[in-house]
């Protein structure tokens, strides 16, 4: 006669303990990382394709409209609004 033994799930088990782990982990980077209370600087947003196409424009006009050098004048245009 065979007899089968089932075995009954211990009330601390790996997934429990995993748990308790990485609730301890996330206390020790609270202590180690607190909030702050400072304000933040706010994001600065991506200018427009209008803007950036003025002020590209207005690079094209200041260098004597050459022809050619549209992507520069735009990148140029759009790292200067970017700057402020």
């Amino acid at each position: 006669m065979t007899i089968a033994i089932e075995k009954t799930p211990s009330t601390t088990s790996h997934g429990q303990g995993a748990m308790k782990s990485i609730h301890n982990a996330m206390a020790k980077a609270a202590r180690l990382n607190p909030l702050r209370t400072e304000k933040a600087a706010p994001e600065k947003t991506a200018p427009s394709g209008e803007a950036i196409g003025i002020k590209a424009y207005e690079i094209w006009m200041s260098r004597g409209q050459e022809p050619g050098h549209d992507q520069e004048h735009w990148f140029e245009a759009e790292r200067q609004l970017q700057q402020g």
